[in-house]
């Protein structure tokens, strides 16, 4: 069975911005999707959320599409990739997987830095589609997740003005131009 999973962003719940959205969408198309809330900043790396995510790696298979906001993005990759497992599907919302050089916060860049991976262009032997969704707009370095959508060789959606798909810019509740690509 096909199985979705929305990985949310650093700093951010299962309940935030537009995951809630998608997974509403998923549910009435039939399929299950997982929203798992991982550990907060203060206890954040790699290894924690990991751990945490370690209760759906039973769920997840060749079928499954997962869905990874920023770190979320990351994370998905590393985790799939430590553990050997393939999937049909990985949409990246602000995919990167270097630290951004004009950072607000260069503190949650060293947290990010526990996400990233050594061998980014093999993530294509992961997942037989990937697509990424980045904004000029976005806080971090536009060149930065061009690069990513580049390495993993992945379908790219620009969308202006859409800074970091958060409430900001309008990504509070909903994000309608994902739904096609939720087949």
């Amino acid at each position: 069975m096909k199985n979705y999973f929305v990985l949310h962003a650093l700093g951010n719940t299962a309940d935030d911005y537009w995951y809630k959205f998608i997974r509403s969408h998923v549910e009435k198309l039939g399929f299950n999707c997982y929203t798992p809330t991982l550990p907060e900043v203060e206890n954040m790396s790699y290894q924690s959320w990991a751990k945490e995510f370690d209760k759906y790696k039973q769920f997840i298979n060749e079928d499954s599409v997962f869905i990874g906001h920023s770190t979320g993005s990351i994370f998905s990759v590393r985790y799939l990739m430590d553990n050997n497992l393939k999937i049909a599907k990985f949409i990246g919302v602000v995919s990167f997987n270097e630290c951004n050089t004009n950072s607000q916060h260069p503190d949650w860049e060293e947290i990010n830095k526990t996400f990233f991976v050594q061998n980014l262009s093999e993530f294509k032997n992961y997942a037989k589609s990937r697509i990424c969704f980045y904004s000029p707009t976005d806080i971090y370095d536009f060149r930065l997740l061009d690069k990513f959508a580049e390495e993993i060789e992945a379908q790219k959606v620009i969308i202006e003005k859409a800074g970091h798909f958060t409430a900001v810019t309008g990504y509070d509740k909903e994000f309608p131009e994902i739904i096609k690509y939720l087949d």
